[in-house]
């Protein structure tokens, strides 16, 4: 069995330690405070100084998606190596990094052309994106084949959820994604919208005016949709991320696992800048990702 490198932008949000500990390679986006010199998300701009900024300047930062050529840089010294390549990018509603990856893929197909790799539009971002790289991660470590684990990732992806709280809509009005949220702006932005992110798409879970019944609205949603779609929630893994406001994530935690006490969660993550330039700060979620043994894989 050939050997293979996980590879995944940025905007999952695994964080360095455990990019580290899954051996998961990532290609970062660049962030803008000022709109002008853009800079790499986590090794050019830590969190702290950015979420400082934006707070203090409520400003609206702008993000860029890794280039082609980024992602040619991290390719080839792996493909050299005479390794194989699988690499999920964010859902393409949400960004072009799918594009340039690609891309990048199709260039180097002339100069490697034995090598398999592999570039997956995975629906997902942040804490369902980097779940699902730690199952990838763990597969690879169990002896799984990059073909099974392509095949989970495409499985993965449909099951996968995010259900999260925005402080307000103005960050997803001003980064032009706010989508089918658009029955939610004007008046209303001062409230505070219930968000789901599946199948690639985000969409309304409801709305609340306090952040209090935010955290409770989204516990009863994730209760729900094990209960409506009848999946087990022991076959999943499932994690808690913040932007500013990590002090609500404790609390957060206990509605959820008193709502699904044999779901398994792993610690919890903050939001990076990345996804935070677009949801803008007081947002938390609740990410969930099914486990690769509970597939019928081949």
């Amino acid at each position: 069995m050939a050997d293979y490198q996980i590879f995944s932008d940025g905007a999952c949000d695994i964080g360095k330690e455990r990019e580290k500990e899954f051996d998961i390679s990532l290609i970062p986006f660049y962030v803008s405070l000022d709109h002008e010199h853009y800079f790499k998300e986590i090794e050019e701009i830590s969190l702290d100084v950015y979420y400082q900024t934006i707070l203090e300047k409520k400003s609206y930062p702008k993000t860029s998606l890794p280039s082609v050529q980024d992602f040619i840089d991290a390719f080839r010294p792996v493909l050299q190596e005479g390794k194989d390549i699988i690499c999920t990018t964010i859902t393409p509603s949400l960004s072009s990094s799918l594009q340039s990856a690609t891309t990048a893929k199709s260039m180097l197909a002339e100069e490697f052309p034995n090598a398999k790799i592999y570039v997956v539009n995975c629906w997902h971002i942040t804490g369902s994106q980097s779940l699902m790289l730690m199952e990838m991660a763990r597969m690879k470590k169990n002896g799984k084949t990059i073909d099974q684990v392509l095949e989970y990732v495409e499985k993965a992806k449909i099951d996968a959820r995010i259900h999260f709280m925005v402080g307000d809509l103005s960050y997803l009005e001003v980064g032009g994604r706010i989508g089918k949220l658009a029955t939610l702006s004007g008046s209303i932005l001062k409230i505070k919208p219930l968000i789901i992110l599946k199948g690639g798409e985000i969409s309304i879970g409801g709305a609340v005016r306090s952040r209090k019944k935010g955290l409770a609205k989204l516990a009863e949603i994730s209760k729900e949709h094990f209960r409506s779609t009848g999946e087990n929630p022991k076959d999943y893994i499932a994690i808690v991320g913040a932007t500013n406001i990590m002090e609500e994530i404790p609390e957060f935690e206990g509605l959820l696992k008193f709502a699904l006490p044999t779901l398994e969660f792993i610690p919890s993550f903050q939001i990076g800048a990345t996804v935070a330039s677009h949801t803008g700060p007081g947002t938390i979620g609740f990410c969930f990702a099914k486990r690769y043994e509970a597939y019928n894989l081949s």
